[in-house]
């Protein structure tokens, strides 16, 4: 681990010097030269340390090596022709391009992780539904979780906090607000079952991240204007999360005690904050899982809330009815440091072997 942890702070000294000589433009053209050969030789390291990495890991350090002999093709190749636009290409922008691929790889090297992040003063407030609304959105494999004979959907507000992604803290990227309308389910495997959510939409104020999450995760992210606010007196705290859609100021707001009380096991509360999958539906045969990793949670005792929410706005005609709905609970969660596991692509052949059936194409 501190071999793989030390290759990394080497790379990022020296792919972090590059950028910032590229201000100066020719030194940084220069320094790449430095740049390259310091990274094809933490490369080098790395293939004699191959047992130790998983296959993922495995076949990202032979695509960098793959990237690698495509760019001294192009080089010899172009030097060869004399294109001078092509030899820029080949000779600078590929090279940074590949560069940053393996700052990122290095990054992450040791862990089958996407994301660490803190998540931050959850506001989930739960709406009981008839699971009829729901059958479109189940993805396959799956089937919803009930919990004392009550089908939920939680429209959750929460702070990202010191987000970093495959490993490295994006600039503007670390710290920001989510809101999202989520429902839960349950997916049976080797002998027992899983417990997960499935977010309707998620809404962010970074349209990178929506980007990123709709691309490699299909996610259903939308970005919007985002703003919160945490106001404390002396024997209170509330909180509010707001979005802006189409003009349209929306709010979530709970006034909650100040000291954290443990979460009942068992409870109402423990079955919405303990469901550690995620579930995205990609089509009917095609389901995406991934895993999120959390210690179990505390939570504030809310006083009040207020929820000023264009539903059909936000979420479409199925989840209109949620403005004239009450909340059957709301609670306030405090939240920690979190883990999201790589996405695993799950078909519908081996989703029903697992539960013992047969499936013929």
């Amino acid at each position: 681990m501190t071999t793989f942890t030390n290759l990394h702070k080497i790379n990022k000294i020296f792919y972090f010097t590059t950028l910032g000589l590229y201000l100066l433009v020719y030194f940084g053209m220069l320094f790449q030269i430095v740049l390259g050969i310091v990274q094809i030789t933490i490369g080098i390291i790395l293939l004699t340390k191959m047992k130790e990495l998983s296959k993922e890991k495995k076949r990202k350090i032979r695509l960098y090596w793959i990237l690698v002999v495509i760019d001294f093709f192009l080089i010899l190749t172009n030097s060869a022709l004399g294109n001078d636009f092509e030899n820029l290409i080949s000779f600078f922008l590929f090279p940074m391009v590949i560069a940053t691929y393996f700052y990122f790889l290095t990054a992450n090297i040791t862990s089958d992780s996407f994301l660490h992040a803190e998540w931050k003063n959850l506001a989930l407030l739960n709406y009981e539904v008839d699971p009829k609304i729901l059958e479109k959105y189940i993805p396959a494999g799956t089937e919803i979780d009930i919990w004392n004979n009550k089908c939920y959907v939680s429209l959750v507000g929460f702070m990202f906090k010191n987000t970093k992604v495959l490993g490295v803290k994006i600039p503007f990227h670390v710290n920001f607000e989510e809101v999202n309308l989520r429902f839960y389910v349950k997916r049976f495997e080797n002998g027992e079952w899983k417990r997960g959510v499935v977010f309707i939409k998620e809404i962010v104020p970074k349209k990178a991240i929506t980007f990123i999450a709709n691309t490699l995760y299909q996610e259903h992210y939308e970005t919007q204007k985002m703003k919160h606010e945490i106001v404390e007196d002396d024997n209170t705290q509330t909180f509010i999360y707001q979005w802006k859609n189409k003009e349209q100021w929306n709010t979530i707001q709970l006034e909650t005690e100040k000291n954290p009380i443990e979460i009942e096991i068992g409870s109402e509360a423990e079955f919405i904050t303990e469901h550690y999958f995620g579930y995205t539906k990609i089509d009917n045969e095609t389901t995406f899982e991934y895993e999120v990793q959390h210690p179990g949670w505390e939570q504030f005792k809310v006083l009040k809330h207020k929820v000023d929410i264009d539903f059909q706005e936000n979420y479409g005609h199925d989840f209109e009815f949620l403005e004239t709905a009450i909340p059957t609970s709301v609670f306030l969660a405090k939240g920690s440091a979190i883990e999201v596991k790589n996405k695993r692509k799950l078909e519908i052949a081996y989703l029903l072997t697992q539960r013992g059936l047969n499936y013929e194409y």
